[in-house]
């Protein structure tokens, strides 16, 4: 039976594994949890600057019940956000975007169990 510090340990080893091997340790690092505290959405940003006008994400959810990462992947021009407790909304800039309602702009649900991603109007508000 494994005492409460070493689920902590394992659990801080999975998170830190994966941060080392894919964030860059020059760019942000936030965490959100979800509503119910089970789920963390980590995100790294590399934000825009004169020289390089194009942000990157790149972010991971953490189950801290299952002990384990359940969704992964990178996006350029793009945001992500919790959506509800086990879906995110990937929000994605294309081209120029010359106004909030611009057509270049579209909105995702991610289903972090199954890994769906589906396109939804882009008038969808958050419902954090």
């Amino acid at each position: 039976m494994s005492s409460n510090n070493e689920s902590i340990s394992l659990t801080t080893n999975i998170v830190t594994q994966t941060i080392e091997k894919n964030f860059n340790p020059a760019d942000s690092l936030s965490v959100f949890p979800n509503k119910t505290n089970e789920m963390f959405l980590y995100l790294s940003e590399k934000r825009t600057t004169s020289v390089n006008p194009v942000n990157t994400i790149n972010f991971f959810v953490f189950n801290k019940l299952k002990n384990e990462i359940l969704y992964q992947n990178k996006y350029s021009n793009a945001e992500i956000e919790w959506y509800d407790n086990e879906k995110l909304l990937l929000t994605r800039y294309f081209g120029i975007i010359e106004t909030p309602e611009s057509t270049n702009i579209k909105k995702y649900i991610i289903d972090i169990n199954s890994g769906v991603i589906t396109e939804i109007n882009k008038r969808i508000k958050s419902n954090n």
